[in-house]
């Protein structure tokens, strides 16, 4: 019945979103303005405070009035983005967390308004919580639950704020009362549904007396505990959250096989009796030790590189000295000649 109603207000939804969209604003605007709204009810609803001492029904009919606006804006934000076609994922987390701590305000005003038993209040709110968490527990392992159960949040402010409006003393502890019935009917309702599409009926006089049943677990192996938690959180997740969690465990992997390489072994320390070598450790040494080993290399490498271009010089200037020295004799032969032709003459 619930669901056949918000499928009528479907099309209104989305002319809303239409006008609104006009304006130019992104869901996110919207959405903190939800957000702000919210904090006023609040504000609102704690007028009733003893420090305060305005009357019950100015803070319950204020409250409830902002509450009312903060409840529009929050289907706003979700027309707006239907519309304008920029629904995201980030989007949609901010969304929900951003109106999980608008509830979570807005009861706070209303304990500090000091309508009802704080205790009331508290209940209603785990209540709440507890029946949001069970549509994103649903979500993470495959099964949408959005829009099963009679207490959602919607139907939550709702309630809140018609009887906010109503001019009876404990209107709020009324209000608090049904959103707390409602929301373990939604509860039940939820987990039934689970129930039914894993094949294990929850509640049934077979499943408790399961519970109960005790077997013989002494000759089975069990496997490693941190092996089991990895197959329990991997086995019905997505595809898309399986791919990011492989990639995690392999950046992982990368990182700890660098620090494997980067990480040098521990060396064993030398005498510590010895000053000179106290605190050094023989890796240091024996690197330095190659370091010097390889400028000493180079130093004889090029000493006879030098040596050797020295005596290709020498020999080749002797080279070039002989050819002078042959002139020279070849000329002195020709003068002993000719000074003995004279003599004969």
């Amino acid at each position: 019945m619930l669901n056949n109603l918000r499928n009528k207000f479907d099309p209104i939804l989305e002319k809303i979103g239409i006008g609104f969209a006009k304006l130019g604003f992104g869901p996110s605007f919207w959405t903190w303005i939800g957000l702000i709204l919210s904090i006023i009810s609040a504000i609102m609803f704690s007028l009733h405070s003893p420090s305060i001492g305005a009357s019950w029904y100015t803070a319950t009919f204020l409250g409830g009035l902002f509450l009312i606006i903060a409840g529009f804006f929050d289907a706003v934000d979700g027309a707006v983005a239907r519309v304008t076609k920029k629904t995201s994922a980030l989007g949609n987390f901010l969304d929900s967390v951003i109106d999980k701590v608008s509830e979570i305000i807005v009861f706070i005003g209303i304990l500090i308004g000091n309508f009802t038993n704080p205790v009331l209040v508290l209940v209603t709110l785990s209540l709440a919580i507890l029946v949001s968490y069970t549509r994103a527990k649903g979500d993470s392992i495959g099964v949408d639950l959005k829009g099963k159960g009679i207490a959602e949040r919607a139907e939550r402010i709702l309630i809140l704020a018609i009887l906010a409006f109503i001019p009876f003393k404990d209107n709020i502890s009324v209000a608090l009362w049904i959103i707390s019935i409602l929301a373990i009917v939604t509860i039940l309702e939820r987990l039934k549904i689970i129930s039914e599409v894993f094949g294990m009926p929850l509640f049934s006089i077979q499943t408790f007396s399961q519970i109960f049943k005790r077997e013989d677990m002494s000759n089975q192996s069990f496997s490693s505990f941190s092996n089991y938690n990895r197959d329990q959180s991997t086995t019905k997740l997505p595809s898309n959250n399986k791919e990011f969690l492989n990639k995690q465990d392999n950046k992982k992997d990368l990182k700890s096989d660098e620090s494997k390489y980067n990480s040098a072994p521990k060396a064993s320390y030398l005498d510590s009796t010895d000053p000179n070598e106290t605190g050094r450790n023989t890796a240091q040494i024996i690197f330095e030790q190659e370091k010097e080993d390889k400028k000493t290399l180079g130093k004889s490498t090029t000493s006879s590189t030098t040596t050797t271009t020295n005596n290709k010089k020498e020999s080749n200037e002797s080279k070039t000295s002989s050819p002078s020295s042959a002139t020279s004799s070849t000329t002195t032969t020709t003068n002993n000649k000719k000074e003995s032709n004279e003599s004969k003459i």
